[in-house]
């Protein structure tokens, strides 16, 4: 692969942050990535100066040479919400893997939206999680994209309130986190919060970002 194309972006999720990433960070740093890691303040930040920090932030990226990104969780909403914007500036992903990210309205999140501990924890961010119209007015991304997904559904509130009828992480179900039934996609044996880590899914990546010519 071009040397060009070593950095990773990873784009957390609501609540995550740069230090929980260190196994990520690691996996990828060992194979001779670059790894930077964007992370935000969904209970107090406007969701439009989220974007454009993250806009911002890929652009500073992107100067450096072509990269890759790992969108997880609502982190591959904003990634998609901002596309617009990164073609003009000739500053997107190589590469994108969606990682457990929802492409249309959560169900969780539908269930939560007017619970007052979800309002503050997730602010706008939570509440466009919620929107079907929203969520459907962003585009999948236009560069090669990996989508993977977990199927561990025991830790997270969604199998409180919806069982285990279906696949799920356990925040995010299996059908909102690939576009159709025909999107060849790759499920993980991981609850939501520990996908980042997944060695199936470190794997799966290293995989995707390795097949470029």
């Amino acid at each position: 692969m071009n040397s060009s194309s070593r950095q990773i972006v990873f784009i957390d999720g609501v609540g995550g942050k740069r230090y929980m990433r260190g196994k990520f960070v690691r996996y990828f740093e060992q194979r001779g990535y670059s790894v930077s890691c964007f992370d935000y303040r969904a209970s107090s930040l406007p969701l439009d100066e989220i974007k454009k920090n993250l806009t911002e932030f890929l652009s500073t990226v992107a100067r450096a040479g072509e990269y890759h990104a790992v969108a997880y969780s609502f982190g591959g909403v904003l990634l998609r919400s901002i596309s617009t914007q990164l073609s003009m500036h000739q500053s997107q992903p190589k590469r994108v893997v969606l990682l457990a990210s929802p492409i249309r309205a959560m169900r969780l999140a539908r269930r939560l939206r007017d619970w007052k501990i979800y309002r503050a924890l997730t602010g706008e961010c939570g509440q466009f999680a919620a929107n079907d119209d929203l969520m459907n007015s962003i585009p999948l991304p236009d560069m090669p994209t990996a989508y993977i997904y977990g199927t561990w559904p025991w830790l997270g509130a969604f199998g409180f309130f919806f069982g285990v009828g279906f696949p799920h992480d356990g925040m995010v179900a299996a059908d909102e986190a690939i576009p159709s039934s025909q999107t060849q996609a790759t499920p993980v044996p991981a609850s939501h919060a520990f996908i980042p880590s997944n060695d199936d899914a470190l794997r799966a990546m290293e995989k995707w970002f390795s097949a470029v010519a």
